[in-house]
């Protein structure tokens, strides 16, 4: 009974410590669903969804799900921790040789001690293999500590220069921004130039968010401070005003182009594996795109013909259309993405 004990010990050991590397140190991580993390990430999002699902689109519900992303952080660390001082309590009470104790709970209060280098006395190993596995246990808790305190600033790092960028996504009007209107704002004179050069640094931003959200997937669900914002809404804008760009003479296979691969491949990574066959068919995008055509005709850009620009565009659409809408809906994230509220409205042409 007791070596079936220190097997389940060790094997808790490993699995966790295993865990923490896929999670915390590994530049790739393996989305297996049976990675501890991911099933506590999965359970409890669904949980915190549930409860975002019952509130309206608002600050209580941005508040709710707000607080996930910091809650699974602590969580996870509480698990981790937990599972090792078990896994070592198993590990000794099946081994034997600490002096002092004798039953399960003595023996998992004694791998607490040690995990956390407290350090009483009262209690201490006797024989070889225990004082050598202190040590290990030791070294252990250190670890732990060392890689969440290293983790959590590139974390937070992370999120702080995604959202610093969002804060310059606007198109000076006091409304929902819309991939028309951000195209409108960024070349208000239709210079192919000026709007070319806003893509590029977009490009950069897009490919950043490849970079640190497949390292840290947990930055998925850290939220935008601001309501009405969201960097899955955000890239959804981005994404469609690139398309713009691609029926615009002067504008195609440009920065607009490049950045909207990246996007491509940004919803393919973080949809591997989904059924997305429920998003496939959008109804009405051929009037919405007659609408988008008609207005950047009528400011003045050079479009290719209507036939060839829907055709390309809905090619192109197809491709990250689906993942998007359901990133939306998985995410609860706001239909829409708002530019900073400040009682003043861009005076344009029309206005």
């Amino acid at each position: 009974m007791r070596w079936l004990a220190a097997l389940v010990g060790v094997f808790l050991v490993v699995s966790v410590l295993l865990d923490m590397v896929n999670t915390l140190i590994a530049t790739q991580t393996s989305n297996s669903r049976w990675w501890l993390s991911r099933i506590v990430a999965v359970r409890s999002w669904r949980l915190f969804r549930s409860v975002g699902v019952r509130l309206s689109e608002g600050p209580a519900r941005n508040r709710v799900l707000g607080s996930y992303a910091p809650f699974l952080v602590l969580l996870l660390l509480v698990i981790w921790v937990g599972q090792q001082v078990v896994g070592f309590g198993l590990l000794w009470w099946g081994l034997g040789g600490v002096d002092g104790v004798d039953g399960l709970f003595e023996n998992v209060y004694y791998s607490g001690v040690v995990f956390f280098t407290v350090g009483f006395g009262e209690v201490v190993p006797s024989a070889a293999v225990p004082r050598i596995g202190a040590l290990v246990e030791a070294f252990s808790g250190v670890l732990t500590t060392a890689l969440v305190i290293g983790y959590l600033p590139a974390l937070y790092t992370a999120f702080s220069e995604r959202e610093r960028k969002l804060m310059t996504l606007d198109d000076g009007t006091e409304e929902r921004i819309t991939p028309t209107n951000l195209v409108l704002a960024w070349a208000p004179d239709a210079d192919v130039d000026d709007l070319v050069a806003r893509f590029a640094d977009w490009e950069d931003w897009v490919a950043g968010i490849i970079e640190t959200h497949t390292t840290f997937p947990m930055l998925r669900f850290f939220r935008s401070h601001h309501e009405g914002q969201h960097w899955v809404t955000a890239l959804g804008l981005l994404s469609d005003a690139a398309l713009h760009c691609e029926i615009i003479r002067g504008a195609d296979r440009r920065a607009p182009y490049w950045m909207l691969r990246r996007s491509i491949r940004l919803f393919q990574e973080l949809t591997e594996g989904v059924d997305l066959s429920a998003y496939e068919h959008t109804p009405g995008t051929d009037s919405l795109f007659r609408d988008l055509y008609d207005a950047l005709d009528s400011h003045g850009f050079d479009l290719y013909p209507f036939e060839e620009a829907a055709a390309h565009a809905g090619e192109l659409r197809s491709k990250f259309g689906p993942p998007l809408e359901y990133l939306i809906d998985a995410s609860l994230a706001p239909r829409g993405f708002w530019g900073h509220n400040i009682g003043h409205r861009r005076r344009t042409a029309g206005s």
